[in-house]
């Protein structure tokens, strides 16, 4: 476990899609920091992944030091239940239409898939080695799992819980998020500085980006026309042209940048950053760092709500999440 653990820091800093959470206005008076910090949330041993439902009354946390996932309260912004799942849970992704949640689980080389309803696991599902990212797809009747260990993807049915098709990526593949109404998969390999380019029509990969060194996380723009890619020892944002598949500029970011999450309403990025435990607001129109954010120890896990309002950080070392309004 601590061998694992101590991997998943260097490769895992990044993961996950939406998060809610109270509306707090900015500082006038702080052009260059925020103090938006809304919340501290405590949660299980070395949070990593997080996400929403939908509808934004509940967040869900994979604690990957419990083998557990907290589940959070839109409106009090506390830990309502904890769900016992496999070994070292990475990744979460939310689907059936926010009734169900599924877990990756590095250890277990598992996905643990929980009922949102009864905070229960209902089934587990094998997949090769060391899941990491994990998204869901458009319609909801495939999942996508990114396997560390054995640098694929699984791809499940959700209506069996069953492995469809298994397809190869690059080296030690990371994060994955979903662009073009469903039809493309993006895959980070954090070993071979790429992107993987998955048609999700034909199972196949169908173009490999270069990009900085060591890409993490991954998020797709709110028109989707663009990928944004943290490369975590390049310090950089690569940005990509999801229509010609090539990157179009890189944005430096220092102080080793780990998960990206786009706004779905508004032209602002959002990256962590390991090295300095901050948080930055870009805007994707100029590239320019707009705001920096405090955090807490070893940020990892970003994800921004569905109204675009809030913004949830897990930091690894201080076992807590940070809810900040953008």
């Amino acid at each position: 476990m601590s061998r694992l653990l101590s991997q998943l820091r260097m490769w895992m800093l990044a993961l996950a899609l939406a998060a809610v959470g109270a509306v707090l206005p900015a500082a006038a008076a702080t052009p260059a920091a925020a103090r938006a910090a809304v919340d501290t949330i405590p949660v299980g041993d070395n949070p990593l992944g997080v996400t929403v439902s939908p509808l934004g009354h509940r967040v869900y946390v994979a604690d990957a030091g419990d083998d557990s996932v907290s589940v959070i309260d839109r409106s009090s912004n506390a830990v309502i239940a904890t769900i016992p799942v496999g070994d070292s849970p990475a990744g979460v992704a939310v689907g059936g239409l926010g009734t169900l949640l599924y877990v990756t689980n590095q250890g277990s080389d598992s996905v643990s898939v929980i009922s949102t309803i009864t905070n229960a696991v209902i089934a587990t599902i094998h997949v090769d080695g060391t899941p990491r990212g994990v998204a869901v797809g458009e319609l909801g009747t495939r999942l996508y799992v990114v396997n560390a260990g054995s640098d694929t993807v699984s791809v499940i049915n959700t209506l069996t819980n069953t492995v469809v098709t298994t397809v190869p990526v690059g080296n030690t593949p990371a994060g994955a998020a979903l662009g073009l109404a469903g039809t493309r998969l993006y895959v980070t390999n954090a070993s071979s500085d790429t992107v993987s380019v998955i048609s999700t029509l034909t199972n196949t990969v169908i173009a490999t980006i270069p990009v900085g060194a060591n890409p993490l996380g991954v998020t797709v723009s709110r028109d989707g026309t663009r990928l944004y890619v943290g490369n975590l020892l390049g310090n950089s944002v690569s940005v990509i042209n999801t229509i010609t598949n090539s990157v179009v500029t890189t944005i430096p970011a220092a102080d080793g940048p780990g998960a990206p999450a786009a706004s779905p309403t508004e032209n602002r990025l959002y990256v962590v950053h390991g090295g300095s435990n901050t948080l930055s607001v870009i805007n994707t129109d100029t590239y320019a760092v707009i705001r920096t954010v405090p955090v807490g120890a070893s940020p990892g896990g970003l994800a921004v709500s569905p109204d675009g309002k809030s913004v949830y950080v897990t930091s690894q070392s201080d076992d807590t999440v940070t809810a900040i309004a953008t």
